[in-house]
C-alpha cells in the first residue's frame, strides 16, 4: 500500500469560533501538510485559473476570499493584480492566517463569520471568492452566506464558489464510506451535497448568468502525480475529522480511533488499485446584476 493515514492519538486543535460547526481542524499540519498543498494542486488542474467568470478588474477594484485560511488564493490572486487592488480575507479563526511578512499592504485579515459579514462592506467588491466550505455550514447557513455575498457585492460584481461532488467513483469501500459521509454530515446538520445547490441558491438569492463548470478529479497512483496529490489532500480532510466522529462515538461504523484509521487506510489503498477513481469539482459563478 503506498499511503498510510493512520495518525496518533492526539487531539488535532479545533477551530475557537463560538458556534462553528466547521468539522476540520485549525493547526500547522491543517496549514502546511492539506491546504497549502491542495492549492498548489487544484492551481494545476484548473490549468492555472484562478478567476473564472468574466469579471474585469480595474487598479482600484476590491476582492473578498471567504474561508481564507492560509491565503494561499488570495497571495496567488494578489501576485497578478495591480498593487493597488484590495485583497480582503475573512475566517473564523486567524491561527492560519499567513504570516504579516508574507503579506502586503494591499491584503486585510479579519476574523468573523461569511454568514454575517461586516455591515459597511454592503456594495463594495467586485469579487467574492469562496473554496470548500462544505464540512462549514448548514443549509440555512448557506443560504445566509450566499445573501452575504450577494449584499457586498457592487453591481456587476461575481460571486466564485467551488465545491466537492460528494459521489466518488471508485470500489466498494468507496461507495461504503459515502454512505457514512452522508449519515455524519446529516447528523452534524451540514449539507453534504452542498455544490449541488450552489446554482439555485445564487438565483434565488438574485444572481444572474449563474454558470458551473465540473472538473475532473483524479484519484490515486493509477492518475500519476496529481492523482497522488488529490488522494493526499482527500484523505488529509477525512483524517481531520476523526475528533469530530470519535466525539459522537463512531455512529456504529468506527468503535475506536484505530478503526477509523483501517478505514482509511483501506480505502487509501483502493484508489491506488482501482484505475479511473475520481470525483468531480463544481465551480459555480454568478453576477450581480
Amino acid at each position: 500500500m503506498s499511503l498510510t493515514v493512520t495518525q496518533s492519538s492526539t487531539e488535532r486543535t479545533a477551530h475557537s469560533y463560538s458556534g462553528s460547526l466547521y468539522l476540520l481542524p485549525s493547526d500547522d499540519a491543517e496549514r502546511q501538510s492539506r491546504l497549502l498543498k491542495q492549492h498548489q494542486l487544484y492551481t494545476r488542474l484548473f490549468s492555472g485559473r484562478l478567476i473564472f467568470p468574466p469579471v474585469s478588474l480595474s487598479s482600484n477594484e476590491e476582492i473578498l476570499d471567504i474561508g481564507t485560511g492560509p491565503g494561499a488564493w488570495l497571495c496567488d490572486v494578489r501576485s497578478q493584480l495591480p498593487e493597488s487592488t484590495q485583497i480582503y480575507g475573512v475566517d473564523i479563526e486567524s491561527r492560519l492566517f499567513p504570516s504579516y511578512k508574507d503579506i502586503s499592504a494591499n491584503v486585510h485579515l479579519s476574523v468573523c463569520s461569511a454568514t454575517s459579514l461586516p455591515r459597511y462592506w454592503s456594495s463594495k467588491f467586485a469579487l467574492v471568492h469562496q473554496r470548500l466550505l462544505i464540512c462549514a455550514y448548514t443549509r440555512d447557513q448557506w443560504t445566509k452566506v450566499v445573501n452575504e455575498m450577494y449584499r457586498v457585492l457592487a453591481p456587476g460584481g461575481y460571486a466564485q464558489l467551488i465545491e466537492f461532488c460528494p459521489d466518488y467513483v471508485s470500489g466498494p469501500k468507496t461507495a461504503s464510506h459515502v454512505l457514512f459521509l452522508e449519515e455524519f454530515f446529516r447528523r452534524k446538520g451540514l449539507l453534504l451535497r452542498c455544490g449541488a445547490h450552489i446554482a439555485d441558491m445564487l438565483e434565488n438569492a438574485g444572481f444572474v448568468d449563474v454558470t458551473s463548470e465540473d472538473v475532473v478529479m483524479k484519484l490515486g497512483k493509477c492518475a500519476g502525480q496529481d492523482g497522488v496529490a488529490a488522494r493526499n489532500a482527500t484523505f488529509g480532510a477525512w483524517k481531520g475529522t476523526k475528533d469530530a466522529v470519535m466525539k459522537v462515538g463512531g455512529m456504529g461504523y468506527f468503535a475506536t480511533g484505530e478503526d477509523f484509521d483501517k478505514v482509511l487506510d483501506d480505502l487509501a489503498e483502493e484508489w491506488d488499485l482501482v484505475e479511473g477513481s475520481h470525483t468531480l469539482l463544481k465551480v459555480v459563478y454568478g453576477r450581480k446584476p
